[in-house]
């Protein structure tokens, strides 16, 4: 039971926390889901898969000083509500899950735990209209809307407003609560020692994921790779979520030939005229003494001084001149599984085509003297974006990584927007000049973890603008035109250059770099 629950559970968000039946009520410690051992099937699923949203959603704690026990019972249903809606939101199965097992109706009667139980069915329920003013009260402070699709309380904060206004109206009624003896019901819900570190109780430990498909024996352990973390933007709950993808940066794979042939040489040669655009940039020279254009600013100041009777200063001009840039160029490639997509039988697969124009880009560019770095990326779900460092922004002069550059290969999926936000901030951590980002893809953002199709390209956009923020451009050549819509809600339509056939390239880096 506990390795298909297991194998549930990861269909669901990518991870598989430590499942043991053991306790007598559901509970959470260690990030380790305990769950009873005389529960039922359906029991057992509807636990799990609770307990994970809170490992999913939740923060890692509650601050509980000042709070009663009335309010502390409030705060944690509505946690447990909260996290519901945000996992019926990603994935509506949910719902069939959990609704059937809230029956609470005003029957019951309108002691407190009763009223508990009726307003956690009223926050799951849409189609539950409770009488009792209280739980309609709760549920205006819960959602902005009757559909029960927009949570109101989102941050810990306003969930603690909201429990402590809810409670101090239980004080008003003087209802009886004995919370020693009280128990969370429906009886799926844990029992929410994890959430107050003031009591010294177990607390929620995101369990680090376990491998994923795709991974591949030679793996480096988590202690030699370097993870950073970053967030996400969710743009069903219109926020970011902190901390949400984990970027893992390690070395390419060892090559043992490097070198390209010559037709990749030959469109290198060619890249070198529209790239050479980047070593000089264009300067606005004020008060000038010769230009094409009046300098506003001076003309006024000329013709108030004439009107003074002053000597006028004559530099009234604008002009443009070149000056000499340093330039930073990161170029990512995408070797997700997508790349393995045929072209011809001339021109192999996607990810060839990818490698190929990387290879062209990167001789032009080291030819040219400029500094740039080479890396591929794919992810494994949220918790395992993999970044493969084919070449670093040093040593200037390596010649391996051409190879290791072809050594790369198609598999994973494509979470654009946390790849990106690795890159800006290699890329923001180096010096204050140009910087330029270049992904090489197919354009289509996915990963195992994500069912809407809209959710990452949303993310990736916010990346952009993220990176624009940081003075850090962000442009995409797409291969085949497979995803050269989605790539322009991400890029730009300004920022996105389909190419079909490696000749092309020169053509697509001039449009993109003389933007």
């Amino acid at each position: 039971m506990k390795t298909i629950l297991s194998c549930w559970l990861r269909l669901l968000w990518d991870t598989a926390p430590p499942l043991r039946i053991d306790g007598d009520v559901p509970h959470i410690v260690d990030g380790a889901i305990h769950l009873p051992a005389s529960d039922c099937w359906t029991g057992h699923t509807a636990a799990a898969a609770h307990a994970t949203a809170h490992l999913v959603y939740s923060p890692v704690r509650f601050d509980g000083d000042g709070l009663g026990p009335i309010v502390r019972c409030v705060l944690a249903l509505l946690e447990d509500a909260r996290v519901e809606a945000l996992a019926i939101r990603e994935l509506p199965g949910l719902a069939r899950l959990w609704r059937p097992l809230h029956t609470a109706t005003p029957a019951l009667g309108s002691g407190f735990e009763a009223l508990l139980q009726r307003l956690a069915r009223s926050l799951i329920d849409p189609d539950y209209d409770d009488p009792d003013a209280w739980v309609r009260k709760g549920r205006e402070l819960f959602y902005l809307d009757r559909g029960l699709g927009l949570p109101a309380l989102r941050t810990p904060s306003e969930l603690r407003g909201a429990a402590t206004r809810l409670g101090n109206d239980i004080g008003q009624m003087r209802l009886p609560f004995n919370a020693k003896t009280y128990t969370p019901v429906p009886t799926y819900r844990d029992d929410h020692r994890w959430m107050w570190a003031a009591d010294r109780l177990e607390r929620v430990a995101h369990a680090a994921p376990s491998p994923t498909r795709g991974s591949s024996d030679d793996d480096r352990d988590d202690a030699e790779v370097d993870r950073e973390m970053y967030p996400e933007w969710d743009r069903l709950i219109s926020r970011m979520r902190p901390d949400w993808c984990s970027v893992s940066e390690r070395p390419a794979p060892q090559a043992a030939t490097s070198g390209a042939d010559a037709a990749i040489r030959e469109v290198g040669v060619r890249l070198r005229a529209p790239l050479r655009s980047l070593t000089r940039r264009p300067v606005v020279l004020r008060r000038q003494e010769h230009g094409d254009v009046f300098d506003l600013g001076a003309l006024v100041d000329w013709d108030v001084a004439r009107r003074l009777r002053a000597a006028p200063d004559g530099r009234v001009y604008r002009a443009r001149r070149l000056r000499p840039a340093h330039p930073l160029v990161w170029l990512l490639i995408d070797h997700s599984a997508s790349t393995t997509t045929p072209l011809g039988a001339e021109r192999g697969s996607l990810l060839d085509a990818v490698v190929q124009s990387a290879t062209a880009t990167g001789l032009a560019l080291q030819q040219l003297g400029v500094t740039f770095s080479v890396a591929g990326f794919s992810s494994y779900g949220r918790h395992d974006v993999r970044m493969q460092m084919v070449k670093g922004f040093d040593p200037s002069n390596d010649t391996e990584w051409t190879g290791r550059l072809r050594h790369l290969r198609a598999g994973g999926s494509t979470r654009l927007g946390a790849a990106l936000r690795h890159g800006t901030r290699r890329l923001a951590r180096r010096g204050s000049g140009l910087r330029l980002l270049v992904v090489l893809s197919d354009g289509l953002p996915r990963d195992v973890d994500v069912h809407d199709p809209l959710y990452l390209v949303a993310d990736a956009h916010r990346a952009v603008q993220e990176a624009a923020r940081l003075s850090v451009r962000t442009v995409c050549l797409v291969f085949a035109g497979q995803g050269a819509d989605e790539a322009r809600k991400v890029f730009g339509s300004r920022g996105v250059q389909r190419i079909d056939d490696l000749r092309d390239l020169p053509q697509a880096i001039a449009r993109l770099v003389d933007d």
